[in-house]
């Protein structure tokens, strides 16, 4: 499912998948009817036990007389509708969930799919560790709002309505008393919450800092180790983490009081309705069978106001989450499919008057089918060619050309297809040394890449396999193996245009055998080496 970012998800996805929503809210409404059914008819057992006729049990009509005319009777219809209640309420419950949980699965697919596709300097300039939390806490914050906040917030209102129509009924004062301190209270929650939303939206920023801020550190964990910087990183975060245990306690506190105040609030209500029945005719036989039927229902009723009462918590919470990933879903994706298609066989590219950063300007030109080799100007980097060549950095004056056309005129996903890498400088994927050679993961694949692949193995004698581990980004492996294996995932791809980033440990291990390689190869080579 594809969702638009300047609309609520939710209601993309419920609008997406209306009948099984329509069926949860079906099946809700008829749960929660049983439950209100169960309390109010202890009032007919009432009846029926002390041959009582209160007038305002004629609200329990609604079954047939006949069917419960006895108290056996009675035990047996009453035996059925807590029976179905079961059924119907574990089907709600049950389809709620599922529909929630397929809910965050579509909302995360999409959001990594988006993620995916933003600009490279996005993660550049701001950090990956930025984005990490967004599927974590806004997540689950989204499937509560999704849970708590729409089809059960709909489903307990209506039971809310019926309820107090039936409390209507058995006594208007209490029923009048409930719905006005309901909403008194209400006001002063709205208050609590409030304050609810400001200290979580500050808890949420500095978690998401704290979280940034070790992601960059493991990242560069070589260069602590390598400078002793253990104690001053952990200086750091200790300090950050002092921010996330304040805000945290300040949330909680509100929160706490938000939770507590709710509760205050149901049985305060109670001990009002109790007194007015107390204070009104308790002899009289219709009000004693009322107020057990009544109080029944008040209690049967209390999560369900808890909930309502928690709703706009709910809705506050969820807000935040939604805004921070509309933010992340506003991001300008990388436009990697507009431009023509680059198809060529024998390419021939050029750098014409190309200046990257305040490097000289330089010209180079690539022949076709050879092995071309690139002596980097001063200043200028491996990792630049790469990028510009790739079209994931274009920050450089002049223009690079294939074929005597502009690299800029065809679309960056072309221009991929077409260009294979040998370098450490794009890390490792995959946790194998297959994954980490090509993105396909069939086992045709796999045996026709085996062939090739232990070809290469032989020639450089690396003990290495199609099924070793290599750990993340190839911590596992010695810095030999690394050059290996960076070196055979751009020849193995076979593709019309090659980068050979420099090797020192593998070309001094057999500098004839990768000579050899590159200029067996079918493609247009550039081979960057040292100034």
């Amino acid at each position: 499912m594809i969702f638009k970012s300047d609309k609520n998800f939710i209601w993309q996805y419920i609008q997406h998948h209306k009948k099984a929503s329509i069926g949860i809210i079906l099946i809700g409404i008829i749960a929660n009817v049983l439950t209100i059914l169960i309390p109010v008819s202890i009032g007919k057992y009432y009846q029926l036990l002390f041959n009582l006729h209160p007038r305002r049990v004629r609200s329990l009509k609604i079954i047939p007389d006949n069917w419960w005319n006895t108290v056996p009777k009675f035990l047996i219809l009453f035996l059925a509708l807590i029976t179905l209640r079961f059924i119907f309420f574990f089907l709600y419950e049950y389809l709620l969930r599922r529909e929630a949980a397929i809910f965050i699965k579509e909302i995360k697919d999409f959001l990594f799919n988006h993620q995916l596709y933003i600009h490279y300097k996005t993660y550049r300039n701001k950090g990956i560790g930025k984005y990490l939390l967004r599927y974590s806490g806004d997540i689950n914050s989204l499937k509560n709002l999704y849970v708590k906040g729409t089809i059960r917030v709909l489903i307990d209102s209506i039971m809310i309505i019926i309820a107090l129509w039936w409390l209507y009924k058995l006594n208007h004062a209490g029923s009048i008393v409930i719905i006005f301190l309901s909403l008194f209270f209400y006001l002063i929650l709205r208050w609590i919450n409030q304050k609810v939303e400001e200290h979580s939206l500050q808890k949420r920023n500095k978690t998401s800092g704290q979280l940034s801020f070790v992601s960059r550190s493991l990242h560069s964990i070589i260069n602590i180790i390598a400078h002793n910087k253990q104690k001053t990183e952990l200086k750091k975060y200790q300090k950050r983490s002092e921010y996330v245990k304040q805000s945290s306690i300040k949330y909680n506190q509100w929160f706490v009081i938000n939770k507590g105040f709710i509760a205050f609030i149901q049985y305060f209500i109670l001990t009002i309705v109790l007194w007015i029945f107390y204070a009104s005719t308790t002899k009289h036989e219709a009000t004693q069978s009322n107020l057990i039927s009544f109080i029944l229902l008040y209690i049967t009723i209390l999560p369900v106001i808890r909930r309502l009462f928690m709703v706009e918590t709910v809705y506050k919470l969820g807000n935040i989450s939604l805004t921070k990933l509309n933010h992340i879903l506003s991001l300008e994706q990388e436009s990697v499919l507009s431009g023509e298609k680059l198809k060529v066989n024998k390419p021939v590219i050029q750098f014409e008057n190309v200046q990257f950063h305040s490097a000289q300007p330089f010209f180079f030109k690539v022949e076709k089918c050879q092995v071309n080799k690139l002596k980097l100007p001063k200043n200028v980097s491996s990792n630049d060619i790469i990028l510009a060549l790739l079209r994931i950095k274009e920050n450089y004056t002049g223009i690079i050309s294939i074929n005597r056309k502009n690299i800029k005129n065809f679309s960056p996903h072309s221009v991929r297809q077409n260009i294979a890498v040998s370098s450490l400088q794009l890390p490792f994927t995959g946790k194998t040394v297959y994954e980490a050679l090509t993105r396909f993961r069939s086992k045709h694949t796999k045996t026709r890449l085996q062939n090739t692949y232990d070809l290469l193995r032989k020639k450089f004698e690396i003990n290495l396999n199609l099924n070793d581990p290599i750990g993340e980004n190839g911590l596992q492996l010695n810095d030999l193996q690394k050059e290996f294996l960076a070196f055979a995932r751009g020849i193995l791809q076979e593709k019309p245009i090659v980068i050979i980033d420099r090797f020192n440990l593998l070309t001094s291990v057999n500098p004839m055998a990768f000579e050899q390689i590159l200029k067996a190869q079918k493609a247009s080579v550039i081979q960057i080496i040292s100034s």
